[in-house]
Order: structure tokens, then C-alpha cells, then sequence
């Protein structure tokens, strides 16, 4: 073979070796391409998916609070009548003077609730909680256990608004030296969340007390501190080996107030301690104190 053949056959072999060269990069390049557009659909559709379920979560979200709102709303137009607004002294008829006597004149309690037919509907009800232009207007139900009702109404539904609940641990009937009450910080103001607005000392002028009505007995929860504490604290106590223990506890809740109440509290006070979450701190809870006044019942 003479050397213009080899200059020729390695010529050739050459363009066959740049040819397969080229194709492979082309096919190469279709194969990259590919690939992204599979990766750019795949991120597409995650995007999608997540979207969706956020969607659908908030979707959750805004029809639950509407259903809750809906149902306590139509309760307490159903179970619950206004009856005074003020305390009201019993009046001797024909004088029309209030009668003489050492015992100081009770608050008439003002309002009236349909327990026997609210039972009907909230088999778990043992009172009503509510609080003056406030969204607090709520029934108090009493469970098996603390986690029922985190996530279902008053009357069994499930719902992440859940309910007002007293501690399992306690009588629910508020015989108990504190009786602990829960109620979640909703994100529309609704069940608990205006308690947190008394870590503002100007709100609590306003909202000096609040009131609870049971099937026999009524008070007014006159309002001693309001803290922000942890999930496991102190607080939470609901029985007290001495009555020393029992005031160094009122004591220290006043210390740590983020306002200032006169109501002054003895070793033969009952009080109530309302907890919902809030968020200064990891795992933390705004709970209000508040020392059990009994009232007269209501009128009517």
C-alpha cells in the first residue's frame, strides 16, 4: 500500500471517528435534554402537589373555624339568655329598700343557660364560660382524658378549634381548690386567644372579671394575675398541702402578672386558672388566675 492510500485510509478513519463523535454528543444532548425536562416536570409537579396541599390545608383551616364559629354561635343564641347585666340587690316588697343584713349583697348572675337541653347536644357539659365583649362565650365540657377535646367541638365533631375543657384530673363540678381550664389560642381570635391580650396591662381594666355558670352554682371569676409560664409549670396545681402553700402560690403568680389586680385572695378562696398557648417562649402557655365569687342566681 503506498502512502497516498494510508494518507487516505487514515483520513477516513478520522472522519468516521469525528462522525461517531458528533452523533454520540448529539445523542448525548437529547439525552441531557430529556433529562431536564423529566427533572423540570418532576419539580413542576412537586411544586403542584405542594401547592395543593397547602391549599387544601388553609381551605381546612378557614371552613373550621367557620364551622366551630357557626356552631358556638348558634349554642349561644339557642341555650344562652341575658338577664342583667349589673349586680342587682333583692329588694323588700313594699319598701322598696333593700333589706338590712351583715351578709354583703350577692351579684345577680347575668345570664341564664338551658343546661338540660344544651345536653342534650354536649353530653360532656358541666358549665358556660363567658367574657364581656369578648369572643369568650363558650360551653365547658369535661372529658376522659386532656386530648379529646384539643381537636373535636362540644358535641363530638372533629375539629381543630376544639373545645373549652377543665382538666380531666379535677372534679368538674369546680369543688376543687384551682380548677384548671383549657382552651386553644386560635389564629381568628376565637375559644381562648383574647386571653393573651392581658399580657397588655391596659386590657385588664377592661376586662376586670369574667363569668361561668354551672347546672347549680354561679360566679363571677373576679381576675388575680395573668403570666406566661411553661406547659409543666407550677401553676398547674390544682390541690395544696397547706394553706401557706396555697397563698405563697397566689403570691408568686401576682409577682410574675404582666398586670396589676387588687383582688385579694384567702386561704378560703377558690380560684380558676384559664390556660391557652403563646409563643415567647418554647412550649409555652398564657394562663389568667381568677378567684370564684359566688353569685346570686339569675332572675327570670
Amino acid at each position: 500500500m503506498n502512502d497516498a492510500e494510508n494518507k487516505a485510509g487514515v483520513f477516513s478513519s478520522k472522519k468516521q471517528h469525528m462522525m461517531l463523535s458528533y452523533i454520540t454528543q448529539k445523542r448525548m444532548g437529547i439525552i441531557i435534554k430529556k433529562s431536564l425536562r423529566t427533572a423540570l416536570i418532576a419539580v413542576c409537579v412537586v411544586f403542584i402537589i405542594i401547592f395543593a396541599f397547602s391549599a387544601y390545608k388553609i381551605a381546612s383551616t378557614i371552613i373550621g373555624y367557620r364551622k366551630a364559629a357557626k356552631e358556638y354561635t348558634g349554642l349561644s343564641n339557642q341555650f344562652v339568655v341575658t338577664v342583667s347585666p349589673s349586680p342587682t340587690p333583692s329588694v323588700t316588697p313594699g319598701t322598696g329598700e333593700a333589706p338590712e343584713s351583715t351578709e354583703p349583697v350577692k351579684e345577680v348572675f347575668p345570664f341564664k343557660v338551658d343546661f338540660e337541653t344544651l345536653r342534650q347536644t354536649s353530653k360532656d357539659a358541666v358549665g358556660w364560660i363567658y367574657s364581656e365583649n369578648t369572643p369568650i362565650n363558650y360551653p365547658i365540657v369535661y372529658g376522659e382524658d386532656n386530648v379529646y377535646y384539643l381537636e373535636h367541638l362540644h358535641n363530638g365533631d372533629f375539629n381543630l378549634n376544639g373545645s373549652i375543657f377543665i382538666d380531666c384530673r379535677e372534679p368538674a363540678d369546680f369543688s376543687c381548690k384551682n380548677t384548671v381550664i383549657y382552651g386553644h389560642n386560635m389564629n381568628d381570635g376565637s375559644m381562648f386567644a383574647s386571653l393573651r391580650k392581658y399580657r397588655d396591662a391596659a386590657y385588664y381594666p377592661e376586662h376586670p372579671c369574667l363569668y361561668i355558670a354551672t347546672p347549680d352554682k354561679y360566679y363571677r371569676v373576679d381576675i388575680v394575675a395573668g403570666l406566661i409560664t411553661e406547659s409543666t409549670s407550677y401553676i398547674y396545681a390544682f390541690d395544696f398541702e397547706t394553706e401557706e402553700q396555697f397563698l405563697a402560690y397566689i403570691e408568686s403568680a401576682k409577682a410574675s402578672s404582666t398586670f396589676q389586680s387588687d383582688v385579694e385572695v384567702d386561704v378560703d378562696d377558690q380560684i380558676v386558672t384559664l390556660s391557652t398557648c403563646t409563643y415567647e417562649i418554647d412550649n409555652g402557655r398564657y394562663v389568667i388566675i381568677g378567684k370564684l365569687v359566688e353569685c346570686a342566681p339569675p332572675e327570670g
